[in-house]
């Protein structure tokens, strides 16, 4: 491969003649069908869950409840193993959950012969609960006294990130800056891939075979066992084509569960194929994130000192977590360079909500937003073109980055500038919309970003190869 070159896909051809097989196309007929019962509370315990009903069900062979599981805590995100435990993923989830934590968190299974028996079966569960009081708004489940989601996290604050450079206090007191300020905030997204996440395990040779819908098979691998208590090497799992994951597969969504289902009716073949309602209600979303940013800047235009304050909303459980909202606290620094001070505050916090995880772009999109937002209404109060603007506070060829460590070794951002506003023609654009009035205007804009991959020093990140070569080379 070649940067610059246009590669032909490998998997083309049979996807556009319809030859490529999906995990659904490869489950045999004779699968268990697997549906969830889920929590109809935003939060509470699970106290009671009456199964006589369903199990007299024809064709259910079995129903699990938040009762019969181990008590073996798991992670879900997609990020490497690391033996530092500062580099591991929260285990806060169970395969299936007495303290439930969102509208749609998993309770109960039906285990049946066909997808209407299991389907019968969870509607004849009766699930009693203990309600809890819930919060939903990431800066309120901050604040004394609010609902607390998982004890070991005071304040609902899985995580915090701090940074300064130079003295922003005190950058501040320079006399006749204009500050700017600004609230802006990002909401959830889900990620609305074609195919829902499917899975299918059976017991083969000693082994729990599982072949998912993922984006991540060695690490769901690794999280299965951690979740079923067996050794690594006792679960084997194999990733067909995906229809579309753009993040959400990136967790260990159902295949613990649907390993699990497979032990306790004896390796059989079961299936597990969730609903698009139960994507969108149980699943991962984008994180919705809220900014508030100040920038001090000299009449000039110049930035002297800005500060970042970012408040992540994770949703019930830890997933991905605070690698998103870091992400985006490194970026803050990684595009304009201020004159003497910088300060970032980036908290992620749990809520009632279905848990986010990864997205596309990992973070940027939300910081990219609330950065250039600002950088308008900074070009607004300072009466300043903001491409202008922008030009001026770029970081210099040659500038690191103290955070992330990134030097910036070209001036390819004022090239990206060129080649946008020569492409939209954007000068002539400029002034002609300028003339403009009326209620209804026409206008050109333009926000650029930094993105680069990896999350450390936040998240582990690590990747291999094996290559094998056929005997004529």
């Amino acid at each position: 491969m070649v940067v610059g070159k246009s590669v032909k896909r490998v998997d083309a051809i049979d996807k556009v003649t319809g030859r490529a097989k999906y995990t659904d196309d490869l489950a045999d007929k004779s699968a268990l069908i697997v549906k969830i019962y889920h929590s109809t509370i935003a939060h509470g315990m699970v106290t009671k869950v009456d199964t006589s009903a369903a199990e007299a069900i024809p064709g259910v062979v079995k129903v699990l409840t938040c009762f019969d599981v181990p008590n073996l805590p798991f992670p879900t995100a997609g990020h490497p193993w690391s033996i530092d435990p500062h580099h591991q993923d929260v285990a806060d989830r169970l395969l299936l959950n007495k303290h439930v934590r969102y509208y749609g968190d998993d309770v109960a299974v039906v285990i049946a012969e066909d997808e209407v028996a299991a389907s019968q079966g969870v509607r004849a569960l009766k699930v009693e609960y203990e309600e809890y009081p819930f919060v939903l708004d990431q800066q309120e489940a901050m604040k004394d006294g609010a609902p607390q989601l998982h004890e070991r996290f005071p304040n609902n604050i899985l995580a915090h990130t701090g940074y300064e450079e130079g003295k922003f206090d005190e950058a501040i007191q320079e006399p006749g800056l204009v500050k700017i300020e600004g609230w802006y905030e990002t909401p959830v997204v889900q990620h609305c891939h074609i195919e829902n996440h499917i899975c299918y395990a059976e017991e083969q040779n000693g082994k729990i075979v599982i072949v998912s819908s993922t984006q991540i098979p060695h690490i769901v691998r690794r999280i299965c066992g951690q979740a079923l208590g067996l050794p690594w090497g006792s679960v084997r799992l194999i990733k067909p084509y995906i229809g579309g994951g753009f993040g959400n597969k990136q967790d260990a969504l159902y295949e613990p569960l649907c390993g699990y289902c497979c032990q306790q009716v004896g390796g059989r073949l079961v299936k597990l194929d969730v609903s698009r309602e139960e994507t969108f209600v149980s699943n991962r979303v984008r994180h919705a994130i809220r900014y508030h940013i100040e920038t001090y800047a000299r009449k000039d235009g110049r930035f002297v000192a800005r500060r970042m304050e970012a408040f992540s909303n994770q949703g019930a459980y830890a997933s991905h977590g605070h690698g998103i909202v870091a992400k985006g606290a490194s970026a803050f620094k990684q595009i304009y360079v201020d004159a003497v001070a910088t300060k970032v505050d980036a908290y992620t916090v749990f809520t009632n909500l279905p848990a986010a995880g990864a997205m596309r772009a990992y973070g940027i999109p939300q910081v990219s937003f609330a950065i250039e937002s600002s950088v308008e209404d900074a070009a607004r109060v300072l009466g300043i073109d903001s491409i202008t603007l922008r030009r001026m506070n770029m970081m210099p060829v040659g500038y690191t980055d103290a955070f992330s460590k990134n030097v910036n070794y070209f001036d390819t951002l004022n090239q990206c500038i060129n080649k946008g506003m020569a492409y939209m023609d954007y000068e002539r654009k400029h002034a002609e919309y300028a003339k403009q009035t009326g209620p209804v205007r026409r206008g050109v804009g333009m926000a650029i970003f930094w993105y680069n991959t990896a999350v450390w020093p936040i998240a582990l990140e690590a990747s291999s190869c094996r290559m094998v070569m056929n005997q004529d080379g």
